[in-house]
Parts: C-alpha cells; structure tokens; sequence
C-alpha cells in the first residue's frame, strides 16, 4: 500500500512540478533563440519541444508558467463628464 502511495506521489510529482518546469525552461530557451535568429533549426526544434511539454504540464505550476503577457495594450478609461448628473 505505501509503494503505491510513494509512486502516485512521485507521478504527481512529475506531471505537477518537473514537466511545466522544463517546459517553462523550453520555452525561455526558444525565446532565446528565436530572437538571436528565427529560421535556426535550433529554435524551431526548442519551439517543438516546448510545445510538446506544455501540452503534458498540468497543474497550478503550468498555470502560471504558461501565462504570457498580452501583446495589446488596453485602452485607457473615456475621461468622466465633469458636470455632475
């Protein structure tokens, strides 16, 4: 019974913390690259790779490594009236 618990545990483990780590790291690394020189085979395979990661990461971790910032910026509030109504 508790080799079955230690071995969940180690899977959780894996799919919770060390898969959206390397794939965080992946992607940092592809980052990297592709802003050293996009059309590399390297930075197109770092790509691939953290793709693939990302899609096996699950979990609180993978949530907040996974959140890119928006490219778009929001637009400011329309000023208030200042007449009272």
């Amino acid at each position: 019974m508790r080799y079955r618990t230690r071995r969940r545990a180690r899977q959780l483990a894996l799919v919770m913390v060390a898969a959206p780590a390397a794939a965080w790291a992946l992607e940092q690394a592809a980052r990297r690259s592709e802003a050293r020189d996009s059309t590399s085979p390297a930075s197109r395979r770092l790509r691939q790779g953290a793709d693939l990661a990302q899609r096996f990461s699950r979990g609180p971790l993978a949530d907040r490594l996974s959140r890119r910032p928006a490219t778009a910026t929001a637009q400011p509030p329309p000023p208030a009236s200042q007449h009272g109504g």
